[in-house]
């Protein structure tokens, strides 16, 4: 892998793989990163399945400018084409901002319909997070909890989309909004849109 500093640990849930990534960046930057981000303006408006009344707050990017112009989706591109097999099959489709708090609710869903390729890498944004405020995201397989990984500051999880998984809210005892960032690489199969 290009990105020498970084540590990376493997996990699998239903036969596939689970990368976490940390030491990426500096704390410098994982602080520049939150500070951007928590300037941005917000809407209640993300959804974890179709039933979901209960939407969480979000921002959203484009892709196109997100991955090219910010050293996040640089970086993380970088990361995503370093792990995964036949990159250059995969296009950057969304990238936006998840806003949660204790109160919130989150359900177990997947991020593309099983039988598709899809991945998605998700950057956990705050600078400070105590392990005590819980939050984690919990990675299933036949409605059962596999993996469980901590929302630790600038920490980097890439995934297949098609896995189960939530982000779980975050305990009563914590006071800060868990973010995190979504970015969704799909593969195209000649359609203007991924899911046609």
């Amino acid at each position: 892998m290009k990105t020498t500093t970084a540590t990376i640990r493997t996990e699998t849930v239903a036969g596939k793989n689970i990368y976490i990534i940390d030491d990426v960046f500096t704390p410098d930057e994982i602080d520049a990163f939150y500070d951007f981000v928590v300037s941005l303006p917000v809407r209640r408006a993300e959804k974890d399945t179709s039933y979901d009344e209960f939407p969480i707050y979000t921002t959203e990017f484009d892709p196109a400018k997100f991955e090219t112009d910010s050293f996040i989706g640089q970086k993380a591109r970088e990361i995503f084409f370093d792990l995964i097999n036949e990159p250059e099959t995969y296009t950057l489709w969304r990238s936006y901002t998840n806003l949660s708090n204790y109160g919130d609710v989150a359900y177990p869903h997947r991020d593309c319909a099983i039988d598709r390729n899809d991945m998605t890498v998700l950057y956990y944004v705050n600078k400070d997070w105590h392990y005590k405020y819980g939050g984690e995201t919990i990675f299933y397989d036949e409605k059962d909890s596999r993996v469980s990984v901590l929302p630790k500051p600038g920490r980097f999880v890439i995934f297949p989309g098609s896995i189960e998984h939530k982000g779980s809210v975050s305990s009563r005892i914590c006071k800060e909004t868990r973010i995190t960032l979504a970015l969704k690489y799909v593969v195209f199969n000649g359609s203007t849109s991924p899911y046609a």
